[in-house]
Parts: structure tokens; C-alpha cells; sequence
């Protein structure tokens, strides 16, 4: 509101005429004796306010004041109709949903009509989406989620173009999404019904599941649990697989202070590959105890972990034990498949022996099929088992990287480095470096030190140098033990607990031929420590070399360990399987399928599938086909569409619309270069959990809302006075109006007043 004068040319005139009066009054009235002085000086100035009013009647002020025009500007009420409005107190009977309803009976209370006569007012719901409110139509207050960013986002999209003055959310405080995304909004005005006391309630607040390398329990299952209300109680939280059996069971007691309880779980789900677990908690007691909610009680978690099938090559440089045992090892893990190399016979020099006249090809070979095919003398001899196709290493150890890359781990064995050519090296280097695969080099007779490799690309890649410690003469004897950085890897560890892992490394026998190394190289870890009368030397050490892994056992007969009892053949048939999970953890697999999704939301998930060429490089030429299974068992087919950013890498949008578990599976047909793939990965979605997860309204986050839009939280109670008070809100269309102010025969009358009182006081100390 602003004051203007009109007749503005009566202004200076006018105030230099009120001064002159001022002044005449001043001297006037300070030589009237008769008179005390306080009745003197109100006199003057009842008469110069007189004089005062008169000059404003002459300027003739208006009153210029902005208005909201009824029926212009647009207002938005959103009402929260999402499952937590259900919720009751336990002292009471009124829910949540009771309370918001009270606030819009059919006949419309005095706010409402009031608001309606200013603003064009619509009513919104919004759940897990925002649509309009039908007055014939009720409330139900069984939405999945309460996303009331995503409504304020939607309803700003609506209004744009049209004045929506102000927005009042009537809600109960807690919002499944986010409110720090929301921008450029009217004034907000959250309206917060909620009890007054923390409602009684037992809830999961967090499920995270963590891969290991444990044989026995390859799943961590860390369940965290709320109560409110009930610190103190004893609970009972469980681990099912959906679908499937109980894999545990713990009771505990919930903490006295903060109410909450981590409980972690060691797990060993039945199924492979996807896996769908959910955990469940309950009070324990024979007594009925109130809960705000059991739609909080249990929550989904999926676990895409890698089913294989996995490739391991093994090479050998001469049939031994170590073989025997790793096969029979890795044949109980049903994942891995490992395809050996046994060299059999040595190079030897070229025409140096023969056998009959003008045979040149290996006697060993004689009366078994084409001589002309068979190894010569200048060849070595392998014996290849378990593999893939005929032909398959028929060459010995790969040449190029279309023999070599299909296999996701490398195990080298008593093998010289005069085995291989420094084309075979740089392609091993390759391998690792950049198609991600895993070299492990066992310490046989002729290898690491022992087999010259100091110098070439295969042992620049590994993790321990290579200058021999090994003193001439006889083999040296060790004892094998876990560095302190060991005991904290779970792939090489075989018990629960330290103490037990220490008994069971007292027993293992002292190994009679030993590499003694001088140490590991920069990045390294040394997992494992040899004890030998000439001191400590590493015996098992790994590195990170580009994408993939190496490794080194420095033990030349570690199946002797095997040897001792049918527990020690266990022991070392689970670390061997253990070492092997290891190496093919995180290699790179040709077809791949990774799930990025709001887990806790009823939301969209992008299905990012990658595929590798025969090279493991990125590739764009394969057809993907992608499908999606839904909670109810159906499957719906999908497009697969190329990523416009990363390539090799297939992105697919869908909407997840209901609770529960979902599996994305991808799949690419045979071709006359590669076989058929299919890969898997699964999500969860889970809606009541977001929506119960809070029993009390979020206050600083409806705090900010209101701060950064302008507006403020409320209370029911405060809306009459609020809807009065609107005008002094900022409206997006305003009318301007400018009304005479002193239009009214009262300000003539006043002046009239200020003149006749001046005269009744004179008057009345006889000063006329």
C-alpha cells in the first residue's frame, strides 16, 4: 500500500503555508501568560493540526492499494492419500487419513469457502503419482509411496503458463522421494498431521547383502532393525529365500538408547546366480503388543552374483599331483570348468634323434593316427583334457588372443619361461592388462625364480620380484602362515574366527621345496608368509595389474598339505576352490547385465546390458535380446537400444509397477564365431517398506520446503487465520486501485474539532 497526492502542485505552497502558521503560532502562544504552559502548547497544536487537515483536503491524497482480482489466480490443494495416512496412534482411535478428512467434510468450512471466493481452487490426491481429486470420489489411502517431490514437480509442469498463487499440502510429514530437487515453486504450505507421540512400532530399516569368497557362507546379510517404543524388547529376525527355505535365525534385544540393532548374518543361499532373499522381524512374546504397522516388517533384497560358467586354463610343464588335486578341487564348484595343458614330452633339438628311418615326428606318437599331423621332435608334447571343442589347444598354449581370451583365469605350473615365446608373453600381458583376466604362477620345480623369469613380460607382471633367495645346493623346507593383511581377506581364510583359523594353520605340514623370493613390488599384498631357517619370504602374493589380477604361490607341492588327513584334503580342496572365486571375481564376461533403479520405489529401472566382442572390447554388431519377469511369473519382452554415451552397452528403460522381485534377463543368439550367451540380473522393488519407514513426520525437511518457496508449515488449526491473512501474500496477477483517503466528511469534522477545541480552551482561561 502507498499514499499519493493529486493535486501535488498544492504541495510546496501548502507546507510553506503550514510553516509560516507554525511559526506564528510559536510566538504567538509563548507570550500568552494567562494560560499554563502545557494547556498553552496544546492549544497551538490543536490548531496547527487543523490547519494541517485543511491543507490535506486541498492536496487531495489517494490511497493506492494491489488486490487479488477473485477468481483469477489459480490455488492447489494436495491431499497425501498414501498407506502411512492410515496409521494410528495407540491412545487413540483416529487415524492419520480421520484427521485430513475432518479438514474437508461435504459441507466446505469457513477457510474453504473463503479460499474459493478469492482463488480458482483444485484439489489434488497424489500418491505415487498426482491426479485430480473427484469430490464423489473418497480417499482410500492405500498408495505404495509418498512422493511428494514428484507431485510438486508434475503440478509446477501443470500450472506452467497459468497464475498459481500458493499450494497447500495437507500430508503427514514424510515423503518417500526427495524435496532438494524441486525448484522454481510458488509458496508452499505444509499442513502436518501426524500424532503427537512417537507411534509403537518394530521395523527393518536397511537389508545390504555383501558377496564373499567364503565356500561356506559366500552371502554377509547385514538386517538393520528399528523400533520405536520398544527398547528394551527382545525380537527375532530371519533370512528366507523367497520361495525357498530359512537359511538363519537370530533372537536379540533391541538397543535401550537409540533403538536400533545391526544384525549380520552369514548365508548360503540354495539358488545360484540371481538371488531373492528376504528378511523378516517379529516381537517375541506370548503377549499381544500394538504396532503402528506389520507392512514394515519384512523387506526383499536381491544378490546378482556370478553363476559362471567360468573358464580356467590350467598349463603344466610336467604331469604332477598339484594337477590331480586342483581338478578334483574345482570339480564340486558347478560354475568353473577347468581345461588342462599337460606337456608330456620336452622340445627337443631338431633331427637330433630318430627313431625309424626317415621318421621325423615323436616315437610316442607311433601307430596313432596321421604321422605327418603328429608333434615332432622340435614340438612338444601335450596331453589336453577337458576341452571345449576338438580342436580346441591343439597348437599347445594359445597364440592369439581368440584361443586365449574365452578362458577367465590362467593358472601356470612348473612351466619354464623357455616354454613360451615373447609373442606368447606380451599376449599372457595382454590377458591381464586389458581384457581382465587373472594369472596365478605356482611355484614348482622350473618356475618363478627357478625358470628364468625375472626378466621377461610375464614376471614384470606379477606381484613379487623374481631375484632368486634360494640358496644352491638343497631344496629349502617352510612353514606356511597368514600375513596380518591375509587374515583380513575371506578368500583364503577357512574358519569363523582367528583362533580357529591359527589352529588350523599350526597343522599344516612343512612344505620340503620352497621359492625363496625377496620380496613384493610396490602395489602388491602379501597374503601369505613363508618361515624358513633363512627367514621370512612371501608365499602367496596378488596384484592389481590394469583390469585384471596376478598371483603367485611360491610352494612347490602344496598338495602335500592334502596328504594328511580326509579334513586336511577338505581344508585344501575348499581353499583351491576359494583361490579360484578369487581370480574370477570381477573379470569382464562377454555378455553382462546390470540393473540401475530407485530399489526402494515403485520407479522406473534401466537395464544396462554390455556386450564384448571376441576381442573383449566393447561391440556393437551383436543383437541382444531382453526380457523381464515380473512379481506375478510373467515375462514381458523388452527392446534393447544402444547406449548414446558408452559403447557396447545396451540401455532399456521399464516401468516397475508393482512390489516384489523382479529378473532381467539377457540373451544373444549363436553365431558361426561364438556360441549363444545369456546373462541375469534381478531387483527388488520395495514400496511399503519406503512408505513405513519413518513413524514421525520429517519437520526439517517441510521446514526447508516452506523456507525456499516462501510459505510455512502449519497446524489444522491455524487455517482461518491463515486464508484471512492472504492478502498479504505475493500474487502472481494483482488489480491496482487508489481511493481517496480523506473522501470522508469525518476528516472535515476532525479538522472542525482541532479549531473549536483550541477555542474551548482559551475560552476557558478567558484568553479571547
Amino acid at each position: 500500500m502507498e499514499i499519493i497526492c493529486t493535486e501535488s502542485r498544492w504541495l510546496l505552497p501548502g507546507l510553506t503555508g503550514l510553516g509560516v502558521v507554525a511559526v506564528v503560532l510559536f510566538f504567538s502562544y509563548r507570550r500568552k501568560s494567562g494560560m499554563p504552559v502545557r494547556l498553552r502548547w496544546l492549544a497551538a497544536i490543536l490548531k496547527l493540526l487543523g490547519f494541517a487537515l485543511l491543507l490535506a483536503f486541498i492536496l487531495k491524497p489517494k490511497q493506492v492499494k494491489r488486490i487479488n482480482p477473485p477468481g483469477v489466480n489459480h490455488w492447489a490443494i494436495l491431499v497425501d492419500d498414501s498407506a502411512s495416512m492410515s496409521l494410528k496412534d495407540q491412545s487413540e482411535s483416529r487415524a492419520r487419513g480421520d484427521r485430513l478428512e475432518e479438514l474437508f467434510p461435504a459441507e466446505p468450512k469457513a477457510w474453504q469457502r473463503q479460499l474459493e471466493q478469492e482463488f480458482m481452487v483444485e484439489t489434488y490426491r497424489f500418491d505415487e503419482r498426482l491426479r485430480l481429486k473427484q469430490p464423489e470420489v473418497p480417499l482410500t489411502f492405500d498408495g505404495s509411496t509418498s512422493s511428494l517431490g514428484q507431485a510438486l514437480e508434475k503440478l509446477k509442469n501443470r500450472y506452467e503458463g497459468r497464475p498459481l498463487a500458493g499450494v497447500l499440502v495437507v500430508t503427514d510429514g514424510s515423503p518417500t522421494d526427495s524435496l532438494d530437487d524441486v525448484k522454481d515453486l510458488p509458496p508452499v504450505f505444509p499442513v502436518v498431521i501426524a500424532p503427537e507421540q512417537s507411534l509403537q512400532d518394530l521395523a527393518i530399516a536397511g537389508l545390504v547383502a555383501q558377496d564373499t569368497l567364503f565356500e561356506d557362507a559366500p552371502l554377509i546379510v547385514d538386517v538393520t532393525v528399528r523400533g520405536s517404543g520398544l527398547a528394551g524388547r527382545n525380537f527375532k529376525v530371519s533370512i528366507h529365500e523367497v520361495g525357498g527355505k530359512q537359511l538363519a535365525e537370530k533372537t536379540q534385544k533391541l538397543d535401550q538408547d537409540s533403538g536400533v540393532q545391526l544384525i549380520r548374518f552369514q548365508v548360503r543361499p540354495e539358488a545360484r546366480g540371481v538371488v531373492f532373499l528376504e528378511a523378516k522381524v517379529a516381537l517375541e512374546g506370548s503377549e499381544e503388543l500394538f504396532e503402528a504397522t506389520l507392512r514394515n516388517n519384512s523387506r526383499l533384497l536381491a544378490t546378482n552374483r556370478e553363476n559362471g560358467p567360468y573358464r580356467v586354463l590350467y598349463l603344466a610343464g610336467r604331469p604332477n599331483f598339484e594337477h590331480k588335486f586342483l581338478q578334483r578341487a574345482l570339480d564340486e564348484d558347478a560354475a568353473v570348468r577347468m581345461t588342462s595343458l599337460l606337456r608330456i614330452a620336452r622340445r627337443e633339438p631338431k633331427f637330433d634323434y630318430r627313431g625309424r628311418e626317415g621318421e621325423r615326428s615323436n616315437p610316442l606318437y607311433r601307430g596313432f593316427g596321421d604321422q605327418e599331423e603328429a608333434e615332432r621332435f622340435d614340438e612338444p608334447v601335450f596331453l589336453r583334457l577337458r576341452t571345449q571343442y576338438p580342436g580346441e589347444l591343439a597348437g599347445g598354449f594359445p597364440r592369439t588372443p581368440e584361443e586365449l581370451f574365452p578362458f577367465e583365469a590362467v593358472i601356470i605350473d612348473d612351466v619354464e619361461a623357455g616354454f613360451f615365446d615373447y609373442e606368447q608373453m606380451r599376449l599372457l600381458q595382454r590377458y591381464v592388462s586389458e581384457r581382465g583376466g587373472s594369472v596365478m604362477v605356482l611355484g614348482g620345480m622350473e618356475s618363478l625364480d627357478m625358470g628364468a623369469y625375472a626378466d621377461t613380460p610375464i614376471g614384470a607382471m606379477l606381484p613379487v620380484y623374481l631375484e632368486s633367495g634360494t640358496p644352491a645346493g638343497e631344496p629349502v623346507a617352510g612353514r606356511f602362515d597368514l600375513t596380518r593383511e591375509g587374515r583380513l581377506e575371506p578368500w583364503i581364510r577357512l574358519r569363523a574366527t582367528e583362533e580357529e583359523e591359527q589352529k588350523r594353520i599350526r597343522k599344516m605340514p612343512t612344505f620340503p621345496n620352497v621359492h625363496l623370493l625377496s620380496g613384493i613390488r610396490p602395489g602388491a599384498t602379501s597374503i601369505g608368509k613363508l618361515d624358513t631357517e633363512f627367514g621370512s619370504s612371501p608365499a602367496l602374493a596378488v596384484r592389481r595389474y590394469g583390469r585384471g589380477r596376478t598371483a603367485v604361490l611360491a610352494l612347490a607341492d602344496f598338495w602335500r598339505w592334502g596328504l594328511q588327513d580326509t579334513k586336511s584334503q577338505e581344508d585344501m580342496g575348499k581353499a583351491w576352490r576359494q583361490i579360484a572365486r578369487w581370480l574370477l571375481a570381477d573379470v569382464p564376461r562377454p555378455l553382462s547385465v546390470e540393473i540401475e533403479s530407485e530399489a526402494e520405489a515403485a520407479s522406473g529401472a534401466t537395464i544396462n546390458t554390455a556386450v564384448l566382442g571376441e576381442d573383449f572390447q566393447p561391440s556393437e554388431s551383436g543383437k541382444v535380446q531382453l526380457r523381464v519377469r515380473r512379481p506375478d511369473g510373467n515375462w514381458t519382452q523388452l527392446s534393447a537400444t544402444p547406449h548414446p554415451e558408452k559403447a557396447g552397452v545396451y540401455a532399456t528403460q521399464f516401468k516397475a509397477s508393482a512390489s516384489g522381485t523382479y529378473l532381467a534377463e539377457a540373451s544373444t543368439r549363436a553365431s558361426a564365431e561364438r556360441a549363444a550367451m545369456t546373462a541375469e540380473a534381478g531387483w527388488v522393488v520395495n514400496t511399503s517398506q519406503s512408505e513405513f519407514a519413518s513413524m514421525e513426520p520429517d519437520m526439517p525437511a517441510m521446514q526447508a520446503l516452506a523456507a525456499s518457496t516462501g510459505g510455512r508449515v502449519l497446524e489444522p488449526k491455524d487455517l482461518n487465520s491463515f486464508v484471512r491473512n492472504l492478502d498479504q501474500l505475493p500474487l502472481p496477477i494483482e488489480e491496482t486501485r487508489a481511493e481517496p483517503l480523506l473522501n470522508s466528511p469525518l476528516w472535515l469534522a476532525l479538522a472542525l474539532i482541532c479549531f473549536v477545541g483550541e477555542w474551548a480552551l482559551r475560552r476557558w482561561k478567558q484568553l479571547l
